[in-house]
């Protein structure tokens, strides 16, 4: 049976990727440094702890029944500012939590593996394509997210190990229900894509799970808009008319 380790899990994205792979019968280590995460049913264990540090991932492979050979970084630490009063220490945090932690993790997933296939799943964003005001650090760590699955892609193809990024448009969790629970502010972010909905954690988890899974065994280095085609309009095409990703 395969075994995963998925960082973030419990956030409202992480949870439903934790519940995606459990139930198809994957041994799930879920890693976050909120208590919640020990609320998760289904898996094989759980962790509480900072994944920024390799001692915590250290002991979260070392939770599993057997090397894993999925890895799902769905971290990342949101930080808004002007950019012009940003300050070095904010840019570090945001990297170390967003971008650094995924590349450790993912080395260390190559470093524990056997002799077969590996998969390495990184969550994103749209915004590593589009600017927002205040939200640099993140989309500059997103952005890097995709250069790090080409990377890997490129460094670790040939130990079988399989590196891709999904990316999502706006996706209705607590961190942005200020933007999502009154129906006025929900219709204006709806209005900025094609398919006039949002997009829910389980059609994320759902993407994860094919790109972590056999079924995408030769795709590596991809970044996969989960967008509902967000990227592929003209802001002249949506109702909302917005210049750039929001989420």
């Amino acid at each position: 049976m395969t075994s995963a380790l998925v960082l973030g899990a419990a956030g409202g994205v992480g949870r439903a990727i934790v519940a995606r792979l459990a139930a198809g019968g994957t041994h799930v280590v879920a890693v976050d440094q909120d208590p919640t995460v020990r609320q998760l049913s289904g898996v094989h264990a759980v962790l509480v702890g900072d994944a920024t540090e390799p001692a915590v991932t250290g002991r979260a492979f070392d939770a599993a029944p057997e090397a894993p050979t999925v890895l799902v970084h769905a971290l990342l630490h949101e930080l808004r500012a002007p950019l012009g009063e940003l300050t070095a220490p904010q840019w570090h945090r945001v990297f170390d939590v967003g971008l650094v932690s995924a590349w450790q993790a993912a080395a260390e997933l190559v470093r524990r593996k056997g002799a077969g296939p590996a998969s390495v799943v990184l969550v994103g964003s749209v915004h590593a394509h589009g600017a927002a005001p205040g939200c640099a650090p993140y989309a500059v760590a997103k952005a890097g997210l995709g250069a790090l699955a080409r990377a890997a892609a490129t460094e670790w193809g040939p130990l079988g190990v399989r590196t891709n990024v999904v990316e999502p448009g706006f996706v209705p969790v607590e961190r942005n229900a200020h933007r999502w629970r009154d129906p006025a502010a929900r219709a204006r972010v709806e209005a900025d894509y094609p398919l006039g909905r949002l997009c829910s954690p389980e059609e994320i988890a759902d993407v994860v799970a094919f790109l972590a899974g056999p079924s995408s065994s030769y795709v590596n280095g991809v970044c996969l808009p989960v967008d509902g085609g967000y990227l592929a309009a003209l802001p002249e095409v949506t109702k909302g008319g917005a210049a750039g990703p929001r989420p």
